[in-house]
Parts: C-alpha cells; structure tokens; sequence
C-alpha cells in the first residue's frame, strides 16, 4: 500500500537542492578531467575524496574558498589555511 507524504514547500526546496547537487559531482578522473573544460572565470573544480573515491565538482571559487577554510578549521590544518590563502590570492 503507497503512502502519502506531506512535505513543506521547504523540505521540497532542500529535496530538490540536494538532487540537484548530488548530480553535479563527477567520479573517476576522466569524467573530473572533464569538468575542467567548461568552467567559468568565476567556478572551479572542488576536489574531494572523504568518501573514499575521488570525486570532482564544479562550484563557486567563493564556495571552494569556503569549503577548503571549514575543512582546515574542523581539521585545525594550519597548513590548508596557508593554501587556502595563496588560493585567495591567485584567484581573485
């Protein structure tokens, strides 16, 4: 027997987001070398490979910016915030 489920205009808002998102990240190297054609000036290539597989997406340099600082911060990484502000500085 199907379910009806009430969601929020919200809910539906982060469901569609996260869809979204999570169809925008490229796995294995050829599929990432691949992503790197069809930047912007303003997006790069977001590396990750927490997952255990090196995945690649295409995102903002303000949010890769970001994500690289959070990432030093949660790790205490002093040498990713160096990174992150030599990134600051060639990109911007």
């Amino acid at each position: 027997m199907k379910k009806i489920i009430r969601l929020t205009e919200k809910d539906l808002s982060k469901l569609v987001k996260k869809v979204l998102v999570e169809g925008d990240i490229e796995y294995g190297s050829d599929k990432i070398k691949g992503l790197y054609d069809k930047l912007s000036d303003t997006e790069d290539v977001y590396l990750d490979d927490s997952s255990g597989d090196l995945s690649g997406q295409v995102v903002s340099k303000k949010d890769y910016l970001t994500r690289m600082l959070k990432k030093a911060i949660d790790n205490e990484d002093w040498d990713l915030v160096s990174r992150a502000i030599s990134y600051l500085m060639i990109k911007f």
